[in-house]
């Protein structure tokens, strides 16, 4: 089984193929996707992705994840993060 298909992308906006919500940011994996709000971890730009971040979609099994730096490429994955 695959992740959804991100089907458009532009500035906050995103779609997932088979999902009728539009995200501003979300997490996908196979068999599903929900909006990620960075205020649950305290993600912001700076540190950048927290490692919380990648515990609920690594917990469905992903083994491969994609992490996106945002539009501007100004979210920042710090090591203890990857």
């Amino acid at each position: 089984m695959s992740s959804p298909e991100i089907a458009s992308l532009s500035w906050g906006q995103m779609k997932v193929k088979g999902c009728s919500t539009t995200y501003k940011d979300c997490k996908v994996w196979p068999g599903g996707s929900r909006t990620w709000d960075w205020r649950e971890t305290g993600t912001n730009h700076s540190p950048g992705v927290q490692p919380a971040d990648l515990e609920e979609i690594v917990k469905k099994g992903v083994k491969t994840v994609v992490i996106g730096r945002g539009m501007s490429e100004a979210l920042q994955h710090p090591l203890w993060t990857i």
